[in-house]
């Protein structure tokens, strides 16, 4: 039986920190919420300026999710919004963002080139799906290979991800299929038009597809349980990042920001139909209600509650992976996540 993952204390989160962002036109979440105290407490203002998911994006309930239920607290955030994947990761290593969306590997890639980033709370589980049209022939990703597939950009953590699936069943993603890497609506436009045989994409887009009527083929959680044993539901895909130094100097910011995003991630583990409440938030017209039907039970697994050694571990896995295909050159001196409840 796998380990019981550690669930974040909320205590021992307060007790560090991280989370923030920048950029253009940003707008400050304290003063839309009128300064309400949440899970930070009374205080002096914490600013930061952090990511503004965009629609078509898994994150793009948080914020509402915390306006709603009144967690931001004395946290000051000036949203900045990027353009897709990849955008918001630039931003972050360039200084426009203090904190944004990074993954595992994101987070290696950005040492390479000199940039010392850390992950220091939870963000999302993998939830990069293959999808075929409805009259599709095809039934499993090894049916596509040498076949036209859409995917998100390859600098993206969900290309990533959807890489390593493919290597820990001996495959190569660039090599067995002729993929056409982009923004996340022109796949879908590609697909629409028949100009590709598959997509692999992040939701909510891929639960919209399957209202559509479109099929299901595989989760990139599930290929890598496929070649590692692990669980498919714990394959984590990016974490809240900044850079070391910012988070050894705002370690009471990013401790709240990391409390605000579990408690985030609590409240829909308690009652996932409040992801079909957002359906708007998510970008899905009101008229797709089969797909929106569907948020609850296909989304809820994609907010985790956990950050710890078991979280760790997977991560690890990733990088270990990554480098003995030849995705990554090497593991950082230093390991590129922070566990925020252990002694700075």
């Amino acid at each position: 039986m796998p380990a019981r993952p550690l669930l974040l204390d909320r205590r021992a989160v307060l007790r560090a920190g991280l989370f923030g962002a920048a950029g253009l036109a940003g707008t400050s979440l304290l003063a839309a919420c009128g300064g309400s105290s949440g899970s930070s407490g009374s205080g002096p203002a914490l600013a930061a300026r952090v990511e503004d998911t965009q629609a078509g994006t898994a994150g793009a309930v948080i914020r509402p999710i915390s306006e709603q239920n009144n967690l931001v607290g004395n946290l000051d955030l000036t949203y900045v919004a990027g353009t897709g994947p990849g955008d918001v990761q630039n931003k972050l290593l360039s200084g426009a963002l203090d904190v944004a969306s990074m993954g595992p590997l994101g987070a290696v890639v950005a040492a390479e080139a000199g940039a010392d980033v850390v992950l220091f709370s939870t963000s999302l589980n993998n939830h990069v799906r293959w999808l075929v049209p409805e009259n599709s022939p095809y039934r499993t990703p090894a049916d596509l290979r040498g076949k036209k597939v859409a995917t998100p950009p390859n600098n993206s953590d969900a290309f990533r991800s959807t890489q390593l699936a493919a290597a820990v069943n001996g495959g190569d993603l660039n090599a067995d299929y002729q993929l056409f890497p982009g923004a996340v609506l022109a796949g879908l436009a590609l697909l629409d038009r028949g100009d590709v045989d598959a997509i692999v994409t992040i939701e909510p887009n891929a639960t919209r597809l399957v209202g559509k009527g479109a099929r299901q083929i595989a989760t990139v959680g599930e290929l890598w349980a496929q070649g590692t044993g692990e669980d498919p539901d714990a394959l984590f895909l990016n974490g809240q990042g900044a850079t070391r130094a910012w988070v050894d100097g705002n370690r009471e910011t990013a401790a709240a920001l990391a409390t605000l995003r579990l408690e985030a991630h609590e409240i829909i583990q308690q009652r996932p139909q409040v992801l079909a409440e957002l359906y708007d938030a998510y970008g899905i017209p009101a008229d797709e209600k089969a797909a929106i039907d569907l948020l609850p039970s296909r989304m809820r697994d994609v907010y985790p509650v956990a950050w710890g050694e078991s979280v760790f571990a997977n991560l690890r896995k990733q990088t270990e992976v990554a480098q003995q295909v030849g995705l990554i050159k090497a593991a950082p001196a230093q390991v590129p996540w922070v566990d925020l409840g252990a002694p700075a």
